[in-house]
């Protein structure tokens, strides 16, 4: 007595805590993200351990109230399937319909999905078939169209569906179809790792092999179903394969080896509120004591079994209980009992599997499987719409980049251009102020010719003037001497400094030259300054030597060279050579057998001030000015390094147009 004051008060105060637990949960009203992830969790799992129909019923009105609407169809799917195990079934399915419409209207694909299946199993448990499968076949849709495949909710409630289909096409007679649904919801389970799920599975397969008196191999399905529910602790699993043991007993004609696995699977669910698979070990066991005979042990359990069946409107069982009578009065010999019974059983036969109901469950199938390829087309064609949405993306974004870049493109060139006349303008500007610099220099220099000659002119004639005056007087002829030498080599420096100071605005006057001439005019000036006993000589190949350029820088550049060659010959002898190109111009050496200039400063010479012989007179320009002005004439001027006799001086001039 004290333990069931124990029971009854423990069960007391666990209500009371699911009642505070709602109430706490339904106040806060309305639901987010956070709360479907935390208290709705919370929420599902209470209500899932939540035996109790009245507990539930007040969970219902509670979320009804607080107009927390997620928890109110959690509330209702979990006390349809409570209703649905105390074979209460128009109650449940009133419930699963109400919990349908609220889940709908949340658009809670999960609960959904869930509930089309709880309705699917009720109508089922009835032998309503056609409506079973409509439900399970709208859960699957579901599950395909809207549900995330990797979810594992999603998964469980597909292969429910799946179990659920299977089983109608399997009271229907459609055994193949059965098979392969059944399969999927096995891989499916696997996948989830669920032993009770797999045992459902495989003892449903064991039933299409037991069908197909293939006996072992039902065993052997009917076997791993009752290990897989062992370990799940599943008692109605493990009572529903003591029958499915029994019945392969019963087919092989072991009617006392079935009697005792219906027995264990009666004991193993008695006292349970699920009454409709009760019934399933108890008719198994009145047909088994029809069989052996025991025909009083048979008719309580038949009437119990009916009165059952009929509190729970399932015409499953009604027609197996009918069909059972009928064999029972037909053992007593009451045949007008008997054919009562057939009759009704016939009844109750064609109400599960009419002509009407295997079309509509066809129609069913046939509608899915098209729904599930038209999902597949849609899935392609918004797979290809979104191919198309991203290569527009990208030539939109192509676009974009071609016109930024063609605006950049277009602004470097404006810019560009404005710099480049900015650029040009200061050129232009520049080239003014240096053309007038030039002209201010060329200015300068025509004067300084002017004014520093003037006194150098005065100086050497003073110079002569006081030469004659002391004609007896040595000592004053070696002073006005120097005078005259010195005055001489200044007029000299300045006149090459200036000259090459004003190199680059001399502009070449082209006319026909003899060479010839030139180079006597050269060479008379050079011996001059040569030391006693230097010859000088022309030659050329040919008798008459002419060539166009401006005479007056050839005649310079050749009385350089000349000249310096002149002064570092001591003996021997100058000869200057001249011979035309092939293109029609003239090649000019003067060979000296002077000391010669080394190969490493054959460039050096060409500088400005540089002089082999510091104590030589000079400027060291003379070699600068021939240079400089011979680029005038787009010639070049060099010192042949092969030649070994001496120094040689080679100028090269191109045939110039007049």
């Amino acid at each position: 007595m004290i333990h069931v004051f124990k029971i009854a008060y423990m069960r007391y105060l666990n209500m009371l805590l699911l009642f505070l637990a709602a109430v706490f949960c339904g106040c806060k009203g309305g639901y987010d993200d956070k709360k479907v992830k935390g208290e709705y969790k919370r929420t599902d799992s209470i209500l899932k351990n939540t035996r109790n129909v009245d507990s539930l019923k007040m969970f219902v009105k509670t979320y009804h109230d607080s107009n927390d609407k997620r928890a109110e169809v959690i509330a209702m799917r979990e006390l349809g399937k409570r209703l649905r195990e105390e074979s209460k079934f128009s109650d449940a399915i009133d419930t699963h319909r109400n919990g349908l419409k609220l889940a709908e209207s949340i658009k809670d694909t999960n609960n959904i999905i869930q509930i089309l299946n709880q309705l699917g199993t009720s109508y089922r448990r009835i032998g309503i078939m056609n409506e079973a499968a409509a439900y399970h076949y709208r859960a699957l849709s579901y599950c395909d169209m809207y549900g995330n495949p990797e979810d594992k909710k999603i998964l469980k409630s597909r292969v429910t569906t799946l179990n659920g289909i299977g089983n109608a096409m399997k009271v229907m007679g459609n055994d193949e179809a059965a098979d392969s649904i059944f399969r999927q919801a096995l891989e499916g389970e696997k996948k989830l790792n669920s032993p009770l799920g797999m045992a459902i599975n495989y003892a449903n397969l064991g039933t299409l092999f037991e069908r197909k008196k293939q006996y072992d191999s039902a065993m052997v399905y009917y076997g791993e179903s009752m290990r897989l529910n062992s370990e799940a602790r599943s008692k109605l699993g493990v009572s529903l394969c003591y029958t499915h043991f029994g019945q392969v007993y019963e087919k092989r004609k072991m009617i006392d080896s079935a009697i005792v696995q219906y027995n264990l699977a009666y004991d193993v669910i008695r006292g349970d509120r699920d009454l409709w698979h009760i019934l399933a070990s108890t008719l198994a066991l009145a047909r088994a004591y029809i069989i052996k005979g025991s025909l009083d042990k048979a008719w309580d359990l038949l009437c119990d079994s009916e009165k059952t069946a009929e509190e729970i409107n399932s015409i499953r069982h009604l027609a197996q209980v009918s069909k059972l009578k009928y064999q029972w009065y037909e053992k007593k010999g009451d045949n007008a009992k008997a054919l009562e019974y057939y009759i009704r059983n016939r009844k109750y036969e064609d109400s599960l599997n009419n002509e009407e109901n295997n079309s509509r469950i066809q129609n069913l199938r046939v509608d899915y499987e098209r729904q599930s390829k038209q999902y597949e087309i849609n899935l392609l064609e918004n797979k290809l719409t979104n191919q198309k949405l991203e290569q527009t993306r990208i030539l939109i974004a192509a676009t974009f980049v071609v016109m930024l870049l063609l605006v950049i493109w277009i602004v470097t060139l404006i810019r560009g251009r404005r710099q480049l006349k900015k650029a040009n303008d200061e050129i232009a500007e520049a080239y003014k102020e240096t053309k007038k610099a030039l002209e201010v220099k060329t200015s300068f220099m025509k004067s300084m010719k002017h004014e520093i000659r003037t006194p150098l002119n005065g100086i050497m004639g003073f110079s002569q003037l006081l030469a004659s005056m002391y004609s007896n007087d040595e000592q004053a002829q070696q002073m006005t001497e120097v005078i005259e030498k010195q005055s001489a080599l200044l007029a000299k420096i300045i006149d090459d400094i200036l000259e090459i100071a004003d190199a680059d605005t001399l502009k070449p006057h082209i006319e026909d030259c003899k060479l010839d001439e030139m180079a006597e005019e050269a060479m008379a000036m050079a011996r001059q300054v040569a030391a006693p006993g230097v010859a000088f000589a022309f030659k050329t190949d040919s008798e008459e030597c002419v060539v166009s350029t401006d005479r007056h820088i050839l005649q310079k550049i050749l009385e350089k060279v000349l000249d310096n060659a002149a002064k570092f010959t001591t003996q021997g002898q100058v000869t200057v050579i001249a011979s035309h190109t092939a293109d029609g111009g003239l090649e000019i050496s003067v060979e000296d057998t002077g000391p010669g200039i080394p190969a490493d400063k054959a460039e050096a010479v060409f500088e400005q001030f540089v002089k082999l012989d510091e104590f030589s007179q000079g400027t060291g320009m003379g070699l600068t000015l021939c240079r400089t002005i011979i680029q005038k004439l787009n010639g070049r001027i060099y010192v042949d390094t092969s030649y070994s006799d001496g120094c040689r001086i080679k100028i090269e001039l191109p045939r110039l147009q007049m």
